[in-house]
């Protein structure tokens, strides 16, 4: 017989809820910048990554490519992002952040690094290693979980 579980004892339920109150509290953050948390995600890959494929992007950020697209749109819009067309593909566009998607990054650093803290505060850099490392375990379990034919 199989045991029984309630819902909030399942790790997608823990790590839902907890990805869910993370992401209000930088949502709070992000909101005097006006900018999402998806943007701010976008954003930062194409800084650290340099430019790439909006399909590339989408990859990375494990969203589908019509949403990255909306997304990029708007960041395009407020002159964040460049998008032009891949001379390797001419269906493709290559998308890269502008000097002022740099410039506000470097201003929303340290509001997002004091969060950051705060959502720390008395955990041991040794657990946030253990845990770093057991929220990796998960995703690669629950990735081949997905994969597999079971």
């Amino acid at each position: 017989m199989v045991e029984k579980h309630r819902h909030r004892e399942f790790i997608g339920y823990q790590v839902y809820s907890t990805q869910r109150s993370l992401a209000r509290s930088l949502e709070q953050c992000l909101a005097p910048f006006g900018i999402t948390t998806g943007q701010y995600n976008a954003l930062n890959q194409l800084e650290e990554h340099g430019a790439m494929t909006q399909k590339s992007l989408a990859e990375l950020l494990k969203k589908e490519q019509a949403t990255v697209a909306r997304s990029l749109e708007r960041l395009v819009q407020r002159g964040l992002v460049t998008r032009t067309p891949d001379p390797k593909d001419r269906r493709a566009n290559i998308v890269e952040v502008t000097a002022e998607a740099s410039r506000l990054l470097s201003e929303i650093e340290p509001v997002v690094a004091r969060r950051q803290q705060q959502v720390a505060e008395g955990i041991s850099e040794e657990d946030l290693d253990v845990f770093f490392d057991v929220l990796a375990q998960v995703e690669a379990n629950a990735t081949r979980a997905a994969n597999s034919d079971d």
